[in-house]
């Protein structure tokens, strides 16, 4: 009963004839894929409620379901505007969607769950995103390494920071790096950020900590042609996908405890043709 009641949700979630997926439908195919694709589709989820891991496999440790529109966090609103920057319809990006988040099949073992060491190499090995950090920034970029072994697992598993349920084979081993944009130098560089770029919040390493990244968002050019960081936000009284412009967003993250080292920022291309596992 519990898994049928997802697979509900699931249909009701993504239900053909919905305002929002009408409105995608008409409008994704007027504009190029890739970045303004899907910069013109996540400015219609402006507003949707933030909720934590909203997406699962319909099943399994995680029943959630494997698409909607109607509340992400950080992650599944940037993996559901990538697979809507690709496809000309919201059924297309439905199963697009499965090719961003999974590397293999679509369980919960294949999951992109860590971003340096699984979801970033993934998604640029498939060529859905391509670095652009030091291209953009110069050489202010600096190049950032997590490295990721037993005993770093061992400690992250006892301070509780692991994703649960990860068979010992599908836990990241090795050396991931990542080029970086100092927190202080992302006002001055802002305006060549093309509009669409995926932006990943980067801090300081901790040992108990396999990730460093812990946020990400799309840089979007405003009309006025200054930045803003979309982004599902998770901040007290504004819990929900919302334009935060870009130079609020650099003092806020300016003063979080755990330090924010900077920024690492991704070209997001067209993905096509559609993936022969989809659904």
């Amino acid at each position: 009963m519990h898994s049928a009641l997802h697979v509900l949700g699931l249909l009701l979630a993504a239900s053909p004839g919905t305002p929002l997926e009408a409105r995608l439908d008409a409008g994704l195919a007027e504009h190029p894929p890739g970045a303004d694709r899907a910069s013109f589709a996540s400015a219609l989820l402006v507003g949707a409620p933030y909720r934590l891991s909203p997406l699962g496999e319909g099943s399994g440790i995680d029943p959630d379901p494997r698409f909607r529109l109607d509340a992400f966090d950080c992650v599944t609103f940037v993996e559901t505007a990538m697979a809507l920057g690709s496809a000309r319809t919201v059924a297309e990006a439905a199963r697009l969607l499965d090719d961003v988040r999974y590397d293999g099949p679509t369980d919960y073992q294949h999951r992109n769950h860590y971003v340096e060491s699984q979801w970033v190499p993934a998604l640029v090995r498939k060529g859905w995103l391509e670095p652009v950090t030091r291209s953009i920034g110069g050489d202010g970029a600096v190049r950032t390494v997590k490295r990721l072994d037993t005993a770093t697992w061992d400690l992250a598993r006892r301070s509780g920071h692991v994703v649960s349920g990860l068979e010992p084979g599908n836990v990241p081993v090795g050396e991931f790096a990542l080029d970086v944009l100092p927190l202080d130098r992302l006002g001055a560089i802002a305006p060549r950020i093309p509009d669409g770029t995926v932006l990943l919040v980067v801090r300081e390493d901790r040992a108990s900590r396999p990730s460093r990244v812990t946020h990400m968002g799309l840089v979007v050019e405003r009309p006025d042609g200054s930045r803003a960081f979309r982004h599902a936000s998770d901040v007290p009284g504004v819990e929900r996908v919302r334009d935060e412009p870009l130079e609020a967003f650099a003092r806020r993250a300016a003063r979080q405890r755990w330090k924010i080292v900077g920024v690492s920022l991704y070209r997001m291309n067209e993905r096509s043709p559609l993936p022969t596992n989809s659904r």
